[in-house]
């Protein structure tokens, strides 16, 4: 391996720690993304968990005077338990009251009821009404907590843990149970920071190794290039030794008198030489064998950066993978769709090749999990979302989008065309035979559709599909919209 080759090797490598570098930029920008949605997350619910108890109030404003300020994880965890103590305290005020709550006769329904279950703390009701009122907050903060475990990105190690919190959720039949649950949900979430936080120390460990390693090759190629300094100088003397002895030999037998004299100045001045060359070689020899192993050594670190670096890029891919595909229908997910969205609006306004979003949705979703249960709910969305992807162009795009949401990008193709293929698609859906307990069951999906327009932006475009949607979910159901 000459230098060129060893600065061209060195240079590869150097783009190559330059990539990863640009990858664990992005992932770190994907991880601050994550941090501030919790944290709008969390400000969101405060707000609407306000008003409940001055008590709470207090320590909801604290939470999110926090999170504006931008607190660390630890100030915000001290403020969240307080926030989580005050929550029990409330909770739980008919056997131990929290400062500055009234005593009420009884205990009343808990603080989730109250929050997530409207107005039946507020107005007296009938026996039955409050039954069913209660039911009814118990399924909503059901499917709410059910959303928020489908929206969080998990590794595949975490599944089945996320699957054993939702077996627990489904399984919650009154208020008193959902401490367990939020607080099981609370070290789910946990675990998935503590192990991105891993694998990005992880990743930060290899950079860093990869950098020694980078550094290890810039001084063994520095070293060849001092070899290759040494040996241009030793050449240069060794010329500079045979002029000489040359010009010794001719001076010499010049001035000789007679032949022994003669010989005499050739034989000392040939010596000269042979021992300079002898000298020279050694050395060559020397950093022959050097460079040599210098090489292998080289050789070697390349190999075992090239091969971590290999496995580094898989594990990249198959993490951003698992974070833009749906954990549970297997398709691509809301973060997936938003990069796919941003792609085709670039690429439309470059070439103005016809753009047209289309939302889906399942209708009537509600009954299936509330006649059915969640499983059979699941099954539905799995289901619905492999037809979906396994009916469209390679140059389409399908995402869930949420819930019982999808989205579905087409290009290329005018708004009629897409509404031809819709339908197509909707009767598909329809055609599939779902069965429940041995009952045949049929289910439908709505669409509404827009093409992009001068001037939209991605809400105003998604507005538009949506408010088709909901013109279609009036009209009957079972029935694809297109906007205008």
């Amino acid at each position: 391996m000459d230098n060129d080759d060893k600065a061209t090797d060195a240079e590869q490598w150097k783009h190559k720690y330059l990539d990863q570098l640009q990858q664990l930029e992005d992932h770190q920008t994907q991880w601050q993304r994550a941090d501030e949605l919790l944290r709008k997350t969390i400000s969101r619910l405060a707000l609407a968990a306000h008003g409940q108890d001055a008590y709470l109030d207090e320590r909801l404003r604290k939470l999110r005077d926090a999170i504006r300020d931008r607190a660390s994880n630890a100030q915000l965890q001290v403020v969240i338990d307080a926030v989580s103590d005050a929550m029990i305290r409330l909770d739980r005020r008919g056997e131990h009251d929290a400062p500055a709550v009234a005593e009420a006769p009884g205990r009343g329904p808990g603080f989730l009821q109250r929050l997530f279950g409207g107005e039946s703390d507020k107005t007296p009701q009938p026996a039955a009404s409050a039954g069913k009122a209660a039911t009814e907050g118990v399924d909503a903060i059901r499917n709410i907590l059910i959303r928020l475990l489908e929206r969080l990105s998990l590794p595949d190690n975490l599944i089945e843990r996320a699957e054993d919190v939702r077996s627990q959720i489904e399984q919650v039949a009154g208020d008193d149970a959902w401490e367990a649950v939020i607080e099981q949900i609370a070290e789910l979430v946990q675990a998935i920071r503590l192990q991105t936080q891993k694998e990005k120390q992880g990743m930060e460990d290899f950079l860093l190794q990869l950098s020694d390693r980078l550094q290890e090759v810039d001084r063994q190629l520095a070293g060849s290039g001092r070899d290759y300094d040494d040996s241009f100088a030793a050449g240069e003397q060794l010329g500079e030794a045979v002029k000489q002895g040359m010009s010794g030999i001719e001076s010499g037998v010049r001035e000789a008198t007679d032949l022994d004299q003669v010989r005499q100045v050739v034989q000392s001045h040939i010596d000269s030489v042979l021992t300079h060359m002898e000298t020279y070689r050694v050395a060559e020899q020397t950093r022959y064998a050097r460079a040599r192993a210098d090489m292998a050594a080289m050789s070697e670190r390349l190999h075992e950066m090239e091969s971590e670096s290999e496995a580094l890029r898989s594990r990249v891919q198959d993490e951003r993978r698992q974070a833009q595909t749906d954990a549970l229908t297997g398709i691509p997910n809301r973060l997936a769709y938003q990069d796919r969205l941003a792609q085709e609006i670039a690429r439309w306004k470059r070439f103005a090749t016809p753009l047209v979003l289309l939302v889906w949705d399942v209708d009537l979703f509600k009954r299936v999990n509330d006649n059915f249960g969640h499983r059979a709910g699941d099954k539905v969305l799995r289901t619905i979302a492999r037809t979906l992807a396994d009916s469209v162009r390679e140059t389409d795009f399908i995402a869930r989008y949420g819930g019982e949401e999808f989205v579905h990008l087409m290009t290329g193709s005018e708004l009629p065309d897409c509404l031809v293929v819709a339908d197509k698609l909707r009767e598909r859906v329809q055609a599939t035979g779902f069965h429940f307990r041995g009952d045949a069951v049929t289910v439908t999906v709505s669409c509404g559709l827009a093409r992009i327009r001068d001037g939209d932006s991605a809400e105003t475009w998604f507005e538009r599909a949506d408010k088709a949607l909901y013109r279609a979910k009036q009209a009957g159901r079972n029935r694809c919209e297109p906007d205008g």
